[in-house]
């Protein structure tokens, strides 16, 4: 009997230690059906800093520092991704609205986001992109869900598209 309970036990014993979970990540406030949504896993903070590092140059599904990378035709409204069989950690979520179809966030000359982008944890910098541990999500042995708000520039009134232009010397 005692064997037989030992074989059990090293059979068990590697769907324990492969447990894994998913990642549900809803996507809010999608202003509109053009373009598409990039959305980018990361497990640590080089992968993830280095991303908001380059998504204005290559955007996030060129990032091999990502571990995973969805690209979905943006639809108004609220819109799914699920990362499955996720190890135990910490993992954080860049959301962008490529309204333009280019592959990467656009900014402003003073490098504002001129596009939609989110994170975990609906994060958001002081001055700059969050952390990593800001953003970070903990997955355990049990499905996550989360939920991420788009955040997109306020229009720019032709007043200030005036005073900008008049300071900076351009018909921006």
């Amino acid at each position: 009997m005692r064997t037989i309970s030992f074989v059990i036990s090293l059979v068990m014993l590697p769907a324990f230690a492969a447990r894994s979970s998913e990642l549900r990540v809803t996507v809010t406030g999608v202003r509109s059906d053009t373009g598409e949504l990039l959305i980018g896993l990361y497990e640590n903070a080089r992968g993830f800093e280095g991303a908001i590092a380059t998504a204005e140059e290559s955007g996030l599904m060129a990032d091999r520092n990502r571990l995973v990378g969805v690209a979905m035709r943006a639809q108004s409204g609220s819109q799914q991704a699920v990362f499955a069989q996720l190890r135990p950690g910490q993992y954080a979520v860049i959301v962008i609205h490529d309204e333009n179809d280019n592959g990467r966030l656009d900014a402003n000359a003073m490098g504002v986001p001129i596009e939609g982008y989110g994170f975990s944890n609906n994060v958001h910098g002081f001055l700059s992109a969050p952390s990593f541990a800001a953003a970070a999500v903990t997955i355990g042995n049990a499905d996550q869900s989360i939920a991420i708000s788009l955040t997109y520039p306020l229009p720019v009134s032709p007043e200030d598209q005036l005073e900008y232009n008049q300071f900076f010397g351009g018909s921006h």
